[in-house]
């Protein structure tokens, strides 16, 4: 876990302006992966947004707090708790996409929480860019990924890294290839 977060550390500070990062997460260490990249960036001054496609609203927060993350410093997208049937929580950090999910109404969502982030360095994490294709069509995943490639290399928002985690088993799929292609950094995560 220790050389993840250097390489992590050493990409952040590459390209300070924000960075297109994809980790390759072994099944065993995915959670407590995700959860020491985004206690790292906090760590660093970044606020961000964490898509939740694995795991509803209520259970991320659990895990996040038992790992002593400051919560403050995140908002939520989630997809997951509609999809599993879960009870949505009434909670201003976080936005729940309904069960019909098109890319559209997730980039305003991610419109909408980018604006509300206070710090210079922002960052947009996916926590499964592998499951979003239960959710829509592999076009629409790859029109998702383009579409959050060219807004955090845009010049009107600045200094926003991007973070797609993929599940390791899958990372030779064609889709998640042609995604690794247009990627700054690829983080392979031992198991």
């Amino acid at each position: 876990m220790a050389q993840t977060k250097n390489k992590l550390t050493n990409i952040l500070k590459k390209h300070k302006d924000g960075a297109i990062i994809m980790m390759e997460l072994p099944e065993e260490t995915y959670l407590q992966s995700n959860i020491a990249s985004i206690k790292l960036l906090i760590r660093t001054g970044f606020e961000g947004i964490y898509i939740s496609l694995n795991r509803p609203f209520k259970n991320i927060i659990s895990f996040l707090k038992k790992n002593s993350v400051n919560i403050d410093k995140l908002l939520f997208i989630d997809l997951a708790s509609v999809m599993y049937g879960e009870a949505l929580e009434n909670d201003p950090r976080c936005i729940y996409v309904p069960k019909s999910m098109n890319v559209d109404a997730l980039v305003r969502a991610i419109y909408t929480s980018l604006s509300r982030l206070k710090s210079k360095k922002k960052f947009v994490f996916i926590d499964s860019l592998t499951t979003i294709t239960l959710y829509i069509p592999l076009s629409e995943t790859m029109r998702l990924s383009d579409f959050l490639m060219r807004t955090v290399r845009q010049h009107d928002i600045e200094n926003v890294s991007l973070i797609f985690n993929v599940a390791r088993d899958l990372r030779q799929k064609k889709f998640i290839k042609d995604i690794a292609m247009q990627v700054d950094e690829v983080i392979s995560v031992p198991k």
